[in-house]
């Protein structure tokens, strides 16, 4: 018995051991979601002429993606806890590799719809499930460093996304570029298939020294207490409502820059071609990859979420001002600047996870994350084929090669929008009642 103890013990520390391993390959499934998210971006133009779409059917596809994401959030959360990160991994992967093979051999707009629901399938519960995993893994103090980490690292997929991109559309064509895309998602998923393993798949004697929490504390807060019991618990906590529309109002406004809209912006109203355009977005994708790692590490430090949350909010409001009201077009200079500081002051919404973590119950980190995350797809929801619809309004009949050309007053009304949804952020955070980083 002595010795089946000792090697289960050995077993459960020789693959704490490779738990960063598994992270980074959970992460790197984001980090292909994240290509997905902004691809549209670089292609935006094509698929217009390709399909003949106008500006608010080009939003609505790109705005596909959101939609089962969206959908998803509640019962993918429920799956996460009750499947485990393994699992889910596999199942995730799958979906994403199939939505971007199908979208990469869409012979028509609703074909690509429906490559783009896939897609969005398959990224729905990712992050939530690096959540999950970092719950049952790591210790309850690194959770919002963890987080940030995450996001830095996958926020790869949107510097892919950008000039990369745009360099393989011109070698190998849109629909080129987004098969290759499937072909290393499937290679990912055997991996994760391989490598990655749950908690509670090991007989596992607990976490010394401080390295975690007490065994299987996910799992076993999740079984203690009736699912349809807790559900309407969660749903008339008003914290979590509160973190919700701070999703809602910041990270749809990122995405319309940087995934769908900032390119053809740059392209119509500088008269920059593509290549040159994408230049211009990059600041905006190193932004949030020096702002989620920073801004998770100082609220660990701080113990603190509120605070760091405004700043970062403030940030990103005052930079959609200065699109919205600068007479004329913005200097290039300036331009690189707001492009990096709406980049910054995005992953603020990185602290929206770990303040819901804290004003819910243990063994539900895949519930309340997937119901916080529901405001992030709700926001880009809602502004994608919104900000499609305010160009369509200002467009004076130009098209270049199929393209619909819009002028620059019709995007800075487009702009004003997204300045009003991050006010809408900047308040919710400013209303959150502070929790000193205490579960």
């Amino acid at each position: 018995m002595t010795d089946l103890k000792e090697a289960e013990n050995k077993s459960f520390h020789n693959v704490l051991r490779q738990r960063w391993i598994m992270w980074l390959l959970l992460v790197s499934l984001h980090l292909i979601t994240n290509f997905h998210r902004v691809s549209f971006n670089v292609v935006a133009d094509l698929l217009t002429a390709e399909f003949n779409l106008t500006g608010a059917g080009l939003g609505n596809l790109a705005a596909a993606y959101t939609y089962t994401y969206l959908v998803m959030q509640i019962p993918g959360g429920v799956l996460v806890d009750r499947l485990g990160p393994r699992r889910i991994s596999i199942l995730t992967g799958t979906a994403l590799a199939a939505g971007s093979v199908l979208l990469g051999i869409a012979p028509s707009a609703p074909i690509a719809f429906m490559g783009r629901l896939l897609l969005g399938f398959g990224g729905s519960v990712i992050l939530i499930n690096i959540f999950k995993f970092q719950a049952s893994w790591f210790r309850p103090n690194e959770f919002a460093t963890l987080a940030g980490l995450a996001l830095f690292l996958s926020s790869l997929g949107n510097l892919l996304a950008s000039t990369p991109l745009s360099i393989s559309v011109g070698l190998i064509g849109w629909r080129g570029s987004f098969l290759l895309a499937g072909m290393v998602t499937v290679l990912v998923v055997v991996i994760c298939a391989i490598i990655i393993r749950d908690r509670d798949e090991i007989q596992n004697p607990g976490l010394k020294n401080g390295s975690g929490h007490a065994p299987n504390s996910e799992t076993a807060g999740f079984m203690s207490t009736s699912l349809l019991k807790m559900l309407p618990k969660l749903f008339i906590n008003g914290r979590l409502w509160i973190l919700f529309l701070i999703n809602t109002g910041i990270y749809g406004g990122f995405i319309v820059f940087s995934g769908t809209w900032g390119i053809s912006y740059l392209v119509h109203v500088y008269g920059f071609g593509l290549e040159k355009a994408s230049y211009f977005i990059i600041p905006a994708f190193v932004g949030y990859m020096i702002g989620a790692p920073t801004i998770g590490f100082v609220s660990d430090r701080m113990r603190s979420r509120k605070k760091p949350a405004v700043v970062s909010f403030t940030l990103y409001c005052l930079a959609w001002a200065v699109l919205a009201a600068w007479p004329g077009l913005l200097p290039l200079a300036l331009l690189y600047v707001v492009s990096f500081v709406i980049g910054l002051g995005t992953p603020g919404n990185v602290l929206t996870f770990s303040m819901a973590r804290e004003a819910s119950p243990p063994g539900y980190t895949g519930l309340v994350t997937a119901m916080v995350n529901m405001g992030v797809f709700v926001g880009m929801a809602i502004l994608q084929p919104l900000f499609g619809f305010v160009l369509d309004l200002g467009w004076e009949g130009l098209v270049i090669d199929g393209a619909r050309i819009y002028t620059l007053e019709a995007y800075r009304f487009g702009f004003l929008i997204c300045l009003m949804f991050g006010l809408m952020a900047l308040v919710a955070a400013l209303l959150y009642r502070e929790t000193k980083a205490r579960e």
